[in-house]
């Protein structure tokens, strides 16, 4: 009995350094792709900065981003992958724990909104931003870095299916409480920024995959060049978004870093401490990416149009953006401890 307790002991001892071992490669991988990272961003603020990107034209990058470039990346991976419908129902676990993460990301926004006594303008603005992350142009190229595609990519398309349905259904529903919608009603709101390329790209690549249906090889051929610059791209508009923001008052950037912090380290560590319970390492690590994920850039064109606190969301916005590059690398040296 004692040498077999003394090979279990010693299997589970080896077993956590084979895991911690995987993790610290994750991150060795990780940081190089963040400098990168950093470097697309300070390009995307010096063009900005030298008036190569205007202000003015930001929403036509963004519409060129959000409409074609992603859409097409989402139909390149989804074909790679032939991910059907049935493939979303044995995602099933992945959805649901995803979905915890921003359960728990609005239940702090919730609470630290209250604890910080913020006005009607600004604790719309904390909370929408809690739960609204910047998938595509952060998270997205992480995933594609860290993992192949048959060990971790294969849940782009259902993850990024589930953050779309979040943030135009509850981080919506935070950003326009409370708020005139001009006589619309808040399910036509949702319906409106629910159809999108994006969920049409989904949605249709699942419907050609489940019936074995290819499309032409010269269009995948064009999916799979600018989807895979829209990487790139994003990265030069989260840039050029920082050059026109403007600067937070001392109260503003307080309250917007404690929501960095929580938002960023608190609530993504939690998910991975629950989920790696349940959950295999990979999956565990995405979940915790997409939970720590900057806030979404749009939140600075909900907060004008509800008429909430502008410069409380243009400050979330930067701060969230450029700590992720720190926050990062910090969560996983943090589960490589635990």
């Amino acid at each position: 009995m004692h040498i077999t307790n003394s090979f279990v002991r010693n299997t589970e001892i080896q077993g956590t350094e084979e895991t911690r071992e995987i993790k610290m490669d994750y991150l060795m991988i990780l940081i190089p792709k963040l400098l990168r990272f950093l470097i697309l961003i300070a390009i995307g603020f010096v063009v900005s900065k030298l008036g190569v990107i205007k202000k003015e034209g930001l929403p036509t990058l963004s519409g060129l981003l959000i409409n074609v470039a992603m859409p097409l990346l989402i139909i390149s991976i989804m074909n790679q992958q032939a991910t059907s419908v049935m493939d979303l129902l044995e995602f099933r676990r992945m959805v649901g724990w995803q979905l915890f993460g921003y359960f728990l990301l609005a239940l702090t926004g919730v609470l630290v909104s209250k604890l910080l006594r913020l006005d009607h303008r600004s604790g719309n603005v904390h909370r929408g931003s809690m739960v609204g992350g910047n998938y595509a142009f952060i998270v997205l190229p992480l995933i594609m870095t860290l993992f192949t595609p048959e060990d971790g990519q294969q849940y782009i398309p259902v993850c990024s299916a589930v953050d779309t349905l979040t943030a135009w259904t509850l981080a919506l529903s935070f950003f326009s409480q409370g708020v005139d919608n001009g006589g619309r009603s808040k399910l036509a709101i949702i319906g409106k920024k629910f159809i999108n390329p994006i969920m049409v790209a989904i949605v249709g690549m699942l419907i050609l995959n489940s019936l074995s249906v290819r499309l032409p090889e010269p269009f995948l051929a064009v999916s799979d060049e600018l989807g895979n610059a829209s990487l790139c791209l994003g990265l030069i508009y989260v840039g050029a978004v920082i050059c026109y923001m403007e600067k937070g008052n001392l109260t503003t950037i307080k309250n917007s870093s404690i929501l960095t912090i929580s938002k960023l380290i608190v609530v993504p560590f939690v998910v991975y401490l629950v989920t790696s319970r349940f959950m295999p390492e990979t999956e565990s690590i995405i979940l915790m990416l997409i939970a720590g994920s900057p806030t979404f850039t749009v939140s600075c064109v909900l907060a004008e149009q509800y008429h909430l606190d502008l410069e409380y969301a243009a400050t979330n916005v930067f701060l969230t953006t450029t700590g992720c590059l720190l926050s990062i690398p910090l969560l996983f040296v943090l589960i490589t401890l635990v």
